[in-house]
């Protein structure tokens, strides 16, 4: 499942003392606008989601009270949804709407995640024998 577990975790740290660093040494910046770019990061409301993905917020609710996808709460208990969550809820919604019922949908949209991944670790298996053997 897409599941956020719980609250995500806060930078307390902002504009105080030294500034944080990468893993290559350079500076990271001051406020947390880099976490856009962070798959898993629960940037959007219900409301910005279901307008991005072209549904309404009850189909995000059902998916949620199904534990397709359980976006994280903010702390007055609201919805957000991260990047990888909206992905996941489209191919639902894509399948959903070529007749497929949700279940169905969770199944094979689960089926084929776990066929890419079976598929990257067997181009990694075979390129390492590639150098080794």
């Amino acid at each position: 499942m897409v599941r956020g577990a719980g609250r995500w975790p806060l930078r307390t740290d902002l504009g105080k003392g030294t500034p944080r660093r990468d893993m290559d040494g350079e500076r990271e910046p001051t406020v947390g606008v880099h976490r856009l770019d962070d798959a898993d990061y629960p940037a959007l409301t219900m409301g910005q989601a279901a307008e991005v993905l072209g549904v309404q917020p009850a189909f995000l609710r059902s998916l949620d009270a199904a534990d397709v996808v359980q976006p994280m709460r903010s702390a007055g208990g609201h919805r957000r949804y991260s990047r990888r969550q909206l992905e996941f809820a489209a191919r639902m919604r894509a399948l959903f709407d070529d007749g497929i019922t949700l279940e169905a949908a969770y199944r094979i949209v689960r089926l084929e995640d776990e066929l890419a991944a079976a598929r990257r670790r067997i181009a990694e298996l075979e390129s390492q024998h590639r150098r080794h053997g």
